[in-house]
């Protein structure tokens, strides 16, 4: 996993590699009773999801970062763990899956991260800005940015991370389209450990 890292352009001390050997056991155990994610992917959980997290690391601006939809955690516990100075804060709407990331933050003595069990798309009432956003498996970039960008914090950006499906602007220079209200940039990245290159949209006010 660190080599795979170092791969990436993140530099992984002994100590968050194992904070990271840790959150994949847990994920594996807590699996088998809530289902966190697919069967096929738990022997794979190094490349498929943790380092597929990491691969944004250079990607994120600012100190506070909001994931959205964050299931298991990914990308915002691996994204935490080699970011401390970073603020990190998890939504996701199910019970469930709160609750396994308490026991995550415990036992990895997460200080950087927060959680809440919310609907992203729900308004809120919060008037705390966001640098960074992140959503991965979430919904398609275009019907994230109205619920999204409010919490958006100047010169902040969203990432959005498309697994192996190529975006329809696919682009790596900015598309400054006046049709629609952001700069989209579309960013490809070989994952370590897996065959198909992983797209990140990013996402940024014109």
């Amino acid at each position: 996993m660190r080599t795979g890292a170092r791969t990436l352009g993140v530099c992984v001390t002994d100590s968050q590699l194992q904070q990271l050997l840790e959150y994949v056991a847990l994920v594996e155990k807590w699996n088998r009773s809530i289902n966190l994610v697919s069967r096929q992917d738990v022997g794979r959980l190094a490349s498929r999801h943790v380092l597929d997290s990491l691969s944004v690391n250079a990607l994120l601006v600012g100190t506070s970062v909001l994931d959205i939809g964050t299931g298991a955690g990914f990308p915002g516990v691996p994204l935490a763990i080699v970011n401390t100075g970073r603020r990190f804060l998890l939504c996701d709407r199910m019970t469930k899956r709160i609750r396994f990331l308490r026991v995550v933050k415990s036992e990895l003595q997460l200080t950087n991260v927060e959680l809440l069990e919310q609907d992203f798309a729900l308004p809120t009432n919060s008037t705390t800005e966001i640098d960074t956003i992140l959503a991965r498996a979430v919904a398609p970039s275009a019907s994230l940015w109205p619920s999204l960008e409010p919490k958006l914090a100047a010169g902040g950006r969203i990432l959005v991370l498309s697994s192996t499906q190529a975006p329809t602007q696919t682009s790596q220079a900015p598309v400054d389209n006046t049709e629609t209200p952001y700069r989209l940039r579309a960013h490809s990245v070989a994952i370590p450990g897996l065959a198909q290159p992983h797209w990140v949209e990013i996402l940024e006010r014109h």
